[in-house]
């Protein structure tokens, strides 16, 4: 049994390589790169294997013979369902850290694989483990949830260029379809999206958050997806930025980028320096507080803290593949949220990595924001 990974050489890969290592699993590496390769091959002593994605051969031979693919490249925006489906051909499993909506939306409309093939989308922190933590809060449905994410940390590479596509929705290849991504300022309120609801508020005294914030409401498709799932009767999701630099540098690419290589490459090159210079002076996390409110029971909150979103990402994915591996998911398409149990994954988390905290409180009565 082989496990692939795709972008093992990035910050995601590498860790979840590692991780699926110390199972015992016999794992190809795979990137664009093979001097990025071939210290990680030579540590795990596993195979690496060059590949484009982009290249329908390459990316075909890099899938044959394995029992699942692990995508950690991208930008998702861009990637979408093209791995997947090159996984499905050569009769593999997958599991993406992202793709997200746009990805299942698109294998919904064609589906891939046999019958028995499974794939898990949203394997990572955002939205996957973000979506499971209401549910292992409260096995209740229902109730009025709000979500502080964000933090300051070094934005770089897939990660950064995925940050730009989801400002510039027209540079996706779902544009014309129905799909809709999300939209700033919006809330779910009484069973329905509400637009313009809510407000960028900047405080210095937001629980679990050192010093000044800036509070960016935005309501994403997979956010709206769990409001759904979960009876909510209201979700208030703010994107928390601990800096200004990043913060101003997103809102002015917003709409800008055409969709040339050369203008997304500029946008996030922008990205990365305004990440820096907001990370200057300070040490690097990564935090998402939640709030449940619910009838007749104490008022819950959950906070996860990690050193590092793209390890905390990683190790979501690696509790996904072996949730997979176990017979635990069924066959079909998936979101994470969706299949994986929320206390088993916590649980993995923990013990993959020690750079991340989770906490849990229960209160009769806290201040929003105040703990």
């Amino acid at each position: 049994m082989i496990i692939a990974i795709l972008g093992a050489s990035g910050g995601v890969g590498s860790c979840a390589s590692r991780w699926l290592a110390q199972s015992g699993h016999a794992l190809r590496l795979g990137g664009r790169r093979s001097t990025a390769l071939q210290p990680l091959g030579l540590e795990l002593n596993a195979e690496i294997q060059t590949v484009d994605l982009w290249q329908d051969r390459q990316l075909s031979a890099f899938c044959r013979g394995c029992t699942v693919v692990v995508n950690c490249a991208g930008p998702s925006y861009q990637v979408l369902d093209r791995v997947a489906r090159a996984a499905a051909a050569a009769g593999a499993h997958y599991v993406d850290v992202s793709g997200d909506g746009p990805a299942w939306h698109l294998l919904q409309q064609k589906p891939a694989g046999d019958p028995y093939w499974i794939a898990i989308f949203s394997a990572g922190m955002l939205p996957g483990l973000a979506n499971l933590v209401p549910v292992w809060m409260s096995a209740r449905s229902g109730g009025n949830l709000t979500v502080y994410s964000g933090g300051i940390e070094p934005v770089s590479g897939a990660a950064a260029k995925d940050l730009v596509l989801s400002l510039n929705e027209h540079c996706s290849a779902l544009q014309g379809s129905d799909y809709w991504y999300g939209e700033a300022g919006a809330s779910w309120q009484l069973g329905r999206r509400s637009r313009h609801s809510l407000l960028t508020q900047q405080t210095d005294s937001l629980a679990h958050f050192p010093g000044q914030v800036t509070l960016l409401p935005y309501l994403s498709a997979d956010a709206e997806r769990l409001a759904l799932r979960r009876h909510l009767s209201s979700l208030r999701w703010y994107n928390v930025f601990s800096g200004q630099c990043l913060r101003e540098t997103l809102t002015g690419l917003r709409g800008k980028v055409d969709g040339s290589a050369e203008s997304l490459a500029s946008a996030a090159a922008a990205v990365e320096k305004a990440s820096l210079i907001d990370l200057a002076g300070f040490t690097p996390y990564y935090q998402m507080v939640f709030d449940l409110q619910q009838e007749d029971v104490p008022y819950k909150r959950a906070v996860i803290t990690t050193n590092s979103s793209l390890a905390l990402t990683a190790a979501t994915a690696v509790s996904a593949v072996n949730s997979l591996l176990r017979g635990d998911v069924p066959a079909g398409v998936h979101f994470a949220d969706r299949v994986l149990s929320p206390s088993i994954t916590l649980q993995d988390i923990g013990h993959l990595h020690p750079g991340t905290r989770i906490s849990h409180y229960q209160c009769e009565q806290c201040e929003e924001g105040v703990l």
